[in-house]
């Protein structure tokens, strides 16, 4: 496993700085612009902050995966809210994970080159992704998303249904928080509701063509009644 710090931008950088917790350097030294998966995010996207409103902004925690990637690796990124900058606009603090196959990423990342006010928003997540907080329905999202096999297509925690790039996701979002979604993806669901026509058109045609028989006045034939 290895794993970086994405810190806040808060002199509104040209570069998104990252950390491994001892050096800092430029992200696109860690993360190669060109191998940057589609859709992904150095911080929360501003349609799930407008979910939450502003009451429920201070817990986000914004995670997406994405299987497959750079060959069979995986890349995993969570961000949360880390403050605001000086003109009053929400910065992030994130973490990127790359995995090779069969690992999870491990929240125990040190932070001893971060400035002062960034090692006390990376503690604190730290401290949050490792507490087992039982009603904290954020890590949980979290926590089931890094948990999940490698899929198809990427993943997040929570929907975004602005994106331009499609991902499966386990939770919506809103201000009176989570709400589970369906343990089916996406794919699943179109094939159980496709076997379901076909059983449902089965039995319709077995049961619906059963046949009635009456005596006709006058002939001994029979008519076929259809139920």
């Amino acid at each position: 496993m290895r794993a970086w710090w994405i810190l806040p931008n808060r002199d509104q950088r040209d570069d998104i700085l990252a950390s491994d917790g001892n050096i800092i350097l430029p992200l696109r030294e860690v993360l190669d612009p060109r191998l940057r998966p589609e859709g992904f995010s150095h911080g929360v996207p501003a349609e799930l902050i407008q979910q939450c409103g502003p009451k429920g902004v201070g817990d986000i925690l914004f995670a997406q995966k994405f299987p497959h990637w750079d060959g069979n690796k995986q890349l995993f990124c969570i961000s949360t809210p880390a403050g605001a900058d000086s003109s009053g606009r929400i910065v992030h603090l994130g973490q990127l994970f790359i995995l090779e196959p069969q690992e999870h990423p491990r929240f125990d990342q040190p932070c001893g080159a971060l400035s002062g006010e960034d090692q006390a928003y990376a503690r604190a997540l730290i401290q949050r992704m490792n507490s087992r907080e039982p009603h904290d329905s954020w890590v949980r999202s979290v926590r089931e998303l890094a948990e999940l096999p490698p899929g198809g297509g990427p993943t997040t925690n929570v929907a975004l249904h602005r994106s331009a790039v499609r991902f499966d996701s386990l939770y919506e979002a809103g201000p009176a928080g989570l709400t589970r979604k369906s343990r089916f993806p996406r794919n699943m669901s179109l094939a159980a509701i496709a076997l379901i026509i076909l059983l449902a058109g089965a039995w319709l045609y077995q049961h619906g063509c059963r046949q009635t028989s009456r005596p006709t006045a006058g002939s001994g034939g029979m008519i076929w009644l259809l139920s």
